[in-house]
């Protein structure tokens, strides 16, 4: 039978500068929901280990359980699905750094392969959407609901989900924009609102 993923087509369309930036926007993002105190980033860091020098995109920290937690994110602006090989590496940079967690942000899917490996060695693989595709049904009608109409519009250019940890080849949760940022939006919209005569 055919294996059939239409998320790992889907592809970004997003400049480098804009996805260095929402790459910081998604982990900000994921700090915030899960309250993490003490959360920094560093970008672009090159680290010196007793087995070589290695370059990394981003490295984040936070307090948790009284103990600091280092996180490496590598962030990939591919147009086709991530390979098996990228998150081999990925989990090496982790091993030899001493890392607690690896985090592969793609502005494509990935293969089978690289989300089987991810969820066996505890990588976390996120995929960034434009957000057409993630309200597509409704911008097909937006003359139908304007309230929608105009939350899209509002909304950030660019969607991030993490790709299932629970063996299930698909990104099924949200990352970014964060509730936060959506209530925001939502309560922008209902003050324009004229209220309805009682």
């Amino acid at each position: 039978m055919l294996e059939i993923n239409l998320y790992r087509g889907f592809v970004a369309s997003i400049s480098a500068t804009d996805f260095e930036k929402y790459c910081f926007e998604v982990l900000k993002a994921y700090a915030e929901t899960e309250e993490l105190k003490d959360f920094s980033i560093l970008h672009n860091q090159k680290v010196q280990t007793s087995d070589g020098e290695y370059q990394i995109d981003i490295m984040a920290e936070f307090m948790a359980l009284s103990v600091s937690f280092k996180v490496i994110v590598e962030c990939k602006r591919y147009t086709r699905p991530v390979e098996r090989e990228k998150i081999v590496v990925l989990a090496d940079k982790v091993r030899s750094l001493g890392a607690h967690k690896g985090i592969l942000i793609s502005t494509s899917g990935f293969q089978s392969g690289a989300v089987e490996y991810a969820q066996q060695h505890g990588i976390a693989l996120i995929q960034i959407f434009d957000k057409v595709v993630m309200h597509i049904q409704a911008s097909s009608y937006p003359q139908v609901d304007p309230i929608l109409s105009e939350f899209i519009e509002r909304s950030p250019d660019f969607y991030a989900y993490q790709w299932s940890t629970n063996l299930i080849d698909f990104p099924d949760k949200k990352i970014y924009p964060s509730e936060r940022i959506l209530l925001k939006i939502r309560e922008e919209i209902m003050k324009k609102i004229p209220k309805r005569i009682e």
